[in-house]
């Protein structure tokens, strides 16, 4: 696990600390059931006093993305065995093919139903009546515990699919979870702890990486000091999280400066004395537009090209 703080930022190395570790599991970088060092081993790396990081663990583990086990530690929260990728090699290390993959998945499956006391028939009439119920996809549902994500999400989503985004939070799928019988359900890995059990069919159900915004934090970390960078958003959430990010690597070596799309004035006069400008893809194109004496600006995303080639991918196949 890649962390660093900046003792001297005004914001909290709590928080510092909280937004890292988030970001590296909602974009993969942390697997599910991950072992995450010990309090008393990560104060140490970090010299910080141990409830810093007990506060961070807890808090984690409050929203579902961490659990804590004991004897065993705390751990990144465990998927269902559906969303976990096959391996490619065998036991030995050999590579296998898809046909070896899907017959050992099936005699797995069917082990369990054996084992359970269930006949052939029984498993082979319930598997018809499945597929007899599923209802073709309408719709893609992006859910996000943050309504001011949405606009974000369906921005990067709506160009690339036929069918219909819409976004909807947490809650909303908890009180409605019959939504999922004609829709395909996005999320990131980081709010996909928290409703996962709800999830039926979990054909249905494609948890995304966030992009890990790797290339726009190595500009940060490039820029000289005293520099102002400037964080262009629909999103106040999005922002903050990304002001942590960069507080946790040049502390108050740079200043950052937040400012929502819709305070257009503001943001357009900041704009000619930013040295660096981060946008959503939602702020992109007015940005874009807006930059004619070409300064550096930096759009980040939160769908990779794989994410949404991995979208496409399930609703082709599972659709």
């Amino acid at each position: 696990m890649k962390i660093q703080i900046n003792k001297e930022s005004a914001v909290s190395i709590r928080d510092q600390l909280i937004e890292q570790i988030s970001l590296q599991i909602a974009s993969g970088s942390l697997s599910h059931e991950d072992k995450l060092p010990s309090i008393r081993a990560l104060a140490a790396r970090l010299d910080i006093h141990y409830s810093t990081i007990t506060s961070v663990y807890n808090h984690l583990a409050d929203v579902g993305i961490l659990e804590v086990r004991q004897g065993s530690g705390v751990r990144v929260a465990s998927l269902k065995a559906a969303h976990r990728k096959p391996s490619s090699k065998d036991k030995s290390g050999a590579d296998k093919s898809v046909d070896a993959q899907l017959d050992s998945m099936i005699n797995d499956f069917l082990v369990d139903c054996c084992d359970f006391g269930l006949s052939a028939e029984q498993v082979l009439d319930k598997f018809k009546t499945f597929i007899a119920k599923r209802k073709p996809l309408k719709q893609i549902v992006v859910i996000d515990r943050n309504p001011d994500f949405h606009n974000v999400w369906l921005t990067e989503l709506k160009p690339n699919f036929k069918l219909p985004v819409k976004a909807i939070t947490i809650e909303d799928f908890k009180s409605n979870p019959d939504i999922l019988g004609d829709s395909l359900i996005v999320t990131s890995l980081y709010h996909l702890f928290a409703f996962q059990s709800y999830v039926k069919d979990k054909t249905r159900l494609v948890p995304c990486n966030i992009e890990p915004a790797r290339a726009e934090l190595d500009e940060v970390g490039k820029i000289r000091s005293g520099s102002l960078i400037m964080l262009i958003s629909a999103s106040e959430t999005l922002m903050k999280m990304a002001s942590k990010l960069i507080a946790a690597q040049r502390g108050n070596d740079v200043a950052v400066r937040t400012i929502l799309l819709s305070e257009k004035t503001e943001w357009q006069y900041t704009f000619e004395h930013a040295d660096l400008i981060l946008c959503d893809s939602q702020s992109k194109d007015e940005v874009t537009k807006f930059n004619k004496k070409g300064k550096k600006v930096l759009p980040f995303s939160l769908c990779s090209n794989a994410t949404i080639a991995l979208i496409q991918d399930r609703i082709e196949k599972w659709g």
